[in-house]
């Protein structure tokens, strides 16, 4: 059995191949990829896991769609549709970047369709049938986490992919003005996720529009509660991220970003060592760290600001800025403070306070010195960091 690390090589090595379509000149395709078989089960199209085309395909979407008006509601391309679905069926090398995300979406759309049975099955999708009538929201979304987890990894995988997807498009719908809200989705791919709602014959019965009804609903639920935790697991969370590279925030203020939080580093843990690195900044800088100020805080407008500490004052009223040496400035003790007066949130020290109030410089000195602290690079900028939401 492969180990996680091999095959994420290979599938960069498949995303490398599906991007570039590179060929050689003695043979016409050096390389096959993973076939993407339209009609099978998907146990077995994804006999391994996903097949680098396909996630290549949910990736671009992932990444260009949710700036695109009406997509996964405008069709595609039918050529560039027949085109694509042939490359991805026999393997051949693709430049996805040739095909227009409303193809893409459509050549998605089709594929979900295709599968024996629908993505959810016959079964599942009569349960979300009656999940989506209960009238309390936390017991639908703890019967649709076990339903979700019940289903074979590779499944979970391609539905958080999918539904991640959708989210991030519904949530752009407003801003972008692409139209694709989260209803408009689930009105254009229900068909494609819930197979019994399509009609077999021409004509349309009342009983597949009502049941083409409930789906849309269902997939609007989906789409809306994807940022809750018991909805779709934290591995499969986990996975979204690290394979889209997106930091996903959810309830309770947890942020996925390549690695869920451990449990055992609590809010309460996480403040006492935000505030024991703080104390410890404020003695390395010679600061007097004021904790009661910060409590009150809010918000703190910096102002950067150059001081100069020399040796003894005789030296400070003694000395000229201009007549300091190139090697002298190096050594000196410049370095860049942080002005926090009007809050009170650090003091400087007695010996800084005094120092920096009977040296005075002139304003055109104090720009020497910063005009020649960028030319070298050469300070150290105390670091800050935004109190977090209480």
């Amino acid at each position: 059995m492969t180990s996680w690390a091999e095959r994420m090589h290979r599938r960069a090595a498949t995303f490398g191949n599906v991007v570039t379509s590179c060929g050689h000149p003695s043979v016409p395709y050096p390389r096959r990829l993973e076939k993407v078989k339209f009609g099978v089960p998907l146990d077995e199209v994804c006999k391994n896991d996903i097949p680098g085309p396909l996630l290549v395909l949910i990736l671009k979407l992932n990444k260009e769609a949710p700036l695109k008006k009406d997509v996964f509601r405008a069709p595609g391309h039918q050529g560039n549709m027949k085109k694509l679905i042939h490359f991805l069926q026999t393997g051949r090398l693709v430049n996805i970047d040739n095909f227009s995300v409303y193809t893409i979406a459509s050549v998605l759309k089709k594929f979900l369709r295709k599968l024996p049975g629908g993505i959810f099955g016959r079964t599942n999708e009569q349960q979300l049938f009656t999940i989506v009538q209960m009238n309390s929201i936390t017991q639908q979304r703890d019967e649709i986490y076990k339903l979700i987890s019940s289903l074979p990894p590779h499944t979970q995988r391609l539905l958080v992919l999918l539904f991640g997807t959708f989210r991030v498009i519904a949530t752009n719908a407003e801003r972008a003005h692409t139209g694709m809200t989260a209803e408009a989705l689930g009105v254009s791919v229900a068909p494609s996720f819930f197979q019994s709602c399509v009609s077999d014959g021409k004509t349309a019965k009342m009983e597949d529009v009502l049941r083409y009804k409930v789906a849309t609903r269902i997939m609007k639920f989906l789409i809306d509660n994807f940022g809750t935790c018991n909805l779709f697991g934290r591995p499969n969370y986990e996975f979204y991220a690290r394979i889209t590279g997106r930091i996903l925030k959810v309830e309770d203020e947890w942020i996925f970003s390549f690695r869920f939080p451990p449990d055992n580093v609590g809010r309460q843990v996480s403040l006492e060592t935000e505030k024991t690195w703080l104390q410890y900044e404020c003695e390395r800088w010679g600061l007097k760290f004021n904790l009661e100020t910060m409590s009150h805080q809010e918000e703190s407008q910096s102002t950067p600001a150059l001081i100069h500490v020399p040796e003894s004052l005789d030296e400070a009223m003694g000395t000229s800025l201009g007549m300091i040496p190139e090697n002298n400035l190096l050594e000196s003790c410049t370095r860049l403070s942080i002005s926090l007066e009007e809050n009170g949130l650090f003091k400087g020290s007695s010996r800084s306070s005094s120092s920096s109030a009977s040296h005075h410089m002139t304003l055109d000195e104090l720009r020497a010195v910063n005009r020649y602290a960028e030319s070298t690079k050469s300070l150290s900028y105390l670091p800050q960091e935004e109190p977090g939401p209480v």
